[in-house]
């Protein structure tokens, strides 16, 4: 029998993670790209007659009435824009909770994740979240093992993806599990991907440092930004990385031409800056969310790097007009 996924749309929700999860199982469960639903077979779960609109605008409408979530073998929370008022709907969840209550796997794309930890489904286990949006996922879920090193995680029955195309990823990972690696490089191929990447890629790292290219430096990079507030020593990034401390210092010269230490600094007065010229945070309140010891050190240090002090980054023309000097 064909295995069948069940998909929970938040309203507002990523589209691309969508198409690229369902076209993998399409393509990998038939011959050619005929379609038919031999292996896999998907419905969009909802409130009937009820379109639910994405990010992009576009609109779809329920395939399947919510029913009994025992009919699917995975069911999937799709999630999109970060918003208090986009949750789901009553019936989704309580389809959800029944879902979990009688041990459906759970599978959360793209902000998904967000879903799953608010309603506890996440506690206790593993999750791939994107690096643009791990700081506040461990804000808000500290009872998660949250991680931006990877595309995805698959922990006992749950299953997170941090978006984009690492969605069809995940989905690859399931084709491989239920009929076979070489279903997954055909669905692949005909998707135009160069290949079904693992659990052992790394996502992307930010535009800080876009002369990062080996999986050792890039993975590291993550590690640091998934840890600001609580940094890691050279030693425990290197061990993660399965290499030695001076190995990991090499890397870092020749792709970045500074040390691991320096590249950490950096990246935390990088989002430093960011919370300075983006929220009303104090600027206690921020060196403590960059691993600074004090107000004072971050002073220090945030103008040893930029050359201007946070106060007079966040109140130039206060600061201008008070005859201060940067």
């Amino acid at each position: 029998m064909a295995k069948k996924f069940a998909f929970l749309l938040v309203r507002d929700f990523t589209l691309s993670p969508l198409s690229l999860f369902i076209d993998t199982l399409r393509l990998a469960g038939d011959e050619g790209d005929r379609s038919r639903r031999i292996e896999f077979d998907w419905e969009i779960v909802g409130e009937r007659g009820l379109p639910i609109r994405a990010s992009c605008g576009v609109e779809l409408l329920p395939t399947r009435a919510m029913g009994n979530p025992e009919d699917f073998d995975n069911v999937v929370v799709v999630g999109g824009l970060l918003d208090t008022n986009r949750r789901l709907s009553s019936e989704k969840e309580a389809f959800l909770m029944r879902a979990a209550g009688k041990g459906v796997p759970l599978t959360a794309l793209c902000t998904g994740s967000f879903v799953l930890a608010r309603y506890g489904l996440l506690d206790g286990y593993s999750a791939a979240v994107s690096w643009f949006h791990i700081k506040d996922f461990r804000a808000e879920f500290p009872d998660v093992n949250a991680h931006a090193d990877s595309l995805y995680s698959v922990d006992r029955g749950r299953a997170t993806c941090a978006g984009g195309t690492g969605a069809a990823d995940l989905a690859g990972y399931f084709v491989s599990q239920f009929i076979g690696q070489k279903a997954a490089e055909k669905a692949a191929k005909i998707l135009v991907l160069d290949r079904i990447r693992s659990s052992r890629d790394v996502q992307p790292v930010g535009d800080l440092f876009p002369a990062a290219a080996s999986r050792a430096v890039k993975r590291a990079l993550l590690l640091m930004e998934s840890n600001l507030q609580e940094t890691l020593s050279v030693a425990e990034i290197a061990a993660r990385q399965n290499c030695s401390r001076r190995q990991l210092e090499r890397l870092f010269g020749a792709e970045l031409g500074i040390g691991p230490m320096a590249a950490y600094l950096a990246l935390r007065v990088h989002y430093a800056r960011s919370l300075l010229e983006g929220s009303d945070l104090a600027i206690g309140e921020i060196a403590y969310r960059c691993g600074f010891a004090n107000a004072g050190h971050f002073s220090r240090v945030f103008r040893q790097q930029t050359g201007i002090t946070p106060t007079h980054l966040r109140h130039p023309n206060r600061m201008a007009a008070n005859g201060v000097a940067k």
